[in-house]
């Protein structure tokens, strides 16, 4: 694995596909790139329907720049237009590449949270991400209690009231990046498994209550995207290189 977990760097012009590795981009959404695109340049109609229905603007805004983003750099490793990227769904609603599109078994994952995305492309393994913007969380304790394992309840009430807001979203973070990696393959509840909870600590999977030889496939790794922000990385197969690349259309 990557041993500078803070350390991500300008991608090259001409990105190899990520066979060997994993690539987890840093997008910020608030960019100039992004802050002015058109629904119709940037998106597909299903995409842009799902846009206007958005509420709220910042929201629309948010997901058209996000989704932006994805196709500029899944169009790098395609090497096709980013407008003629389409998308499949899982019955829970994680996108991936339609078949006919991806003859390379190219797969990805995406996580934003206030202006600031991260995503995750690699190939022939499942991926998922997860980021959250750190900040007070006076209720997390019975957030914990309430959808965490009994482990990792008992963690975090061990942990100093100061230090326990992070202790809570690297914990989470990480139990929903395996989630999402999981997708429809696998079924567990957020209480059917436990995560290790210290912040600076390496990430893990400590246990799967329901089937302890499930853990095996899987593997956890943090993201430390910008100050104020956590994440985590979960994958299959064995631990791997992790490539940190921020993006940047004009490199592409």
């Amino acid at each position: 694995m990557s041993g500078n977990e803070d350390l991500w760097r300008t991608a090259p012009v001409d990105i190899t596909s990520p066979c060997d590795r994993i690539d987890v981009w840093k997008v910020d959404l608030n960019s100039a790139e992004l802050s002015g695109v058109a629904l119709p340049d940037a998106l597909a109609p299903d995409e842009i329907e799902r846009a206007r229905r958005f509420h709220f603007d910042r929201d629309r805004v948010g997901f058209v720049a996000c989704r932006t983003a994805l196709r500029d750099i899944l169009a790098r490793y395609l090497q096709v237009p980013s407008g003629e990227i389409r998308f499949a769904y899982e019955k829970h609603g994680k996108p991936e590449i339609a078949a006919t599109h991806n003859p390379s078994g190219l797969r990805f994952n995406l996580s934003h949270s206030a202006g600031l995305a991260v995503i995750a492309v690699s190939t022939g393994r499942a991926v998922g991400v997860d980021i959250e913007k750190l900040g007070p969380k006076p209720e997390c304790l019975e957030i914990a209690r309430r959808f965490f394992s009994a482990r990792e309840y008992q963690a975090l009430s061990a942990v100093g009231e100061n230090e326990r807001p992070r202790a809570f979203f690297a914990c989470w973070t990480r139990k929903e990046a395996f989630v999402k990696a999981i997708g429809d393959g696998l079924s567990f509840g957020l209480s059917d498994f436990t995560v290790a909870v210290t912040p600076d600590a390496p990430a893990a999977i400590e246990e799967i209550t329901a089937d302890p030889s499930a853990i095996l496939p899987w593997a956890l790794a943090n993201l430390h995207p910008e100050d104020g922000y956590c994440g985590a990385l979960a994958f299959e197969k064995a631990p791997c290189q992790i490539e940190r690349w921020q993006w940047n259309p004009a490199s592409g």
